[in-house]
């Protein structure tokens, strides 16, 4: 991974993404497969709702010309979650992925609570997922705003053509890197947030549990620290 990044949990407007898919095995999840695999079993045990399938890790990424540019492998979500919960071992790669900011017209933020379901069962943060090899074009392009606008209606049932687009952020945390697509609803954050709940007793094994309005007064209890930096910027504490 590219060592000159910039300070992290600071949201840095860009302009453009570059982003492709490239040929090759992750040497971590090559050399740790029976370990991964035994960790995986263990948390399908606990829990049989967990999928394992194709994900996407980045193994280069930097902020240049205004926009962000990186690479990417393909590797399995096991893997994944095993670099994770064993404390991110392989420091050559992160997990860049796409967050979608909901911003009411009362300037409130509007972030999902997980479900118990998932393997992030009770965290906060904005709509989003892992990058899949579906978000992946046929010239190799990684297409991260097709992945936020597909979680942002999928998990809240809000449709970002619905709404006008804002900045778009990047946010480099130690082992996380977030791309954040603005969205600037019509409607009061109350509103919306009862359209999401609406669509959360309806919908079929949703992700979210419940969704959160941030406001420069809320106690914000994310634990991902690139959310709480995300949140601070949109509503200007």
């Amino acid at each position: 991974m590219n060592d000159q990044r910039p300070a992290a949990l600071t949201p840095y407007p860009i302009s453009f993404l570059d982003l492709h898919l490239r040929s090759g095995l992750w040497a971590f999840a090559q050399a740790e497969k029976p370990r991964i695999g035994d960790h995986w079993r263990k948390l399908a045990d606990q829990n049989p709702k967990i999928w394992n399938g194709d994900v996407l890790i980045c193994t280069s990424v930097v902020l240049k010309d205004g926009g962000l540019k990186g690479d990417f492998i393909k590797t399995d979500y096991a893997s994944f979650v095993a670099w994770r919960d064993w404390g991110w071992p392989d420091r050559t790669v992160c997990n860049v992925f796409g967050s979608a900011a909901v911003l009411s017209a009362d300037k409130a933020v509007l972030y999902g609570r997980m479900a118990g379901h998932t393997l992030n069962a009770g965290k906060v943060y904005p709509p989003g997922g892992s990058l899949e090899m579906k978000d992946v074009t046929s010239d190799g392009r990684v297409d991260v705003m097709g992945s936020i606008t597909r979680e942002l209606e999928e998990e809240t049932g809000l449709k970002a053509a619905d709404a006008a687009r804002g900045e778009l952020l990047a946010i480099f945390d130690e082992h996380r890197v977030s791309v954040a697509q603005v969205f600037h609803f019509a409607e009061p954050a109350e509103a919306l947030a009862a359209r999401v709940r609406h669509y959360l007793h309806s919908a079929h094994e949703d992700e979210l549990s419940d969704i959160e309005i941030i406001t420069q007064a809320s106690r914000f209890d994310s634990t991902m620290p690139y959310a709480i930096a995300l949140a601070r910027y949109l509503t200007g504490t």
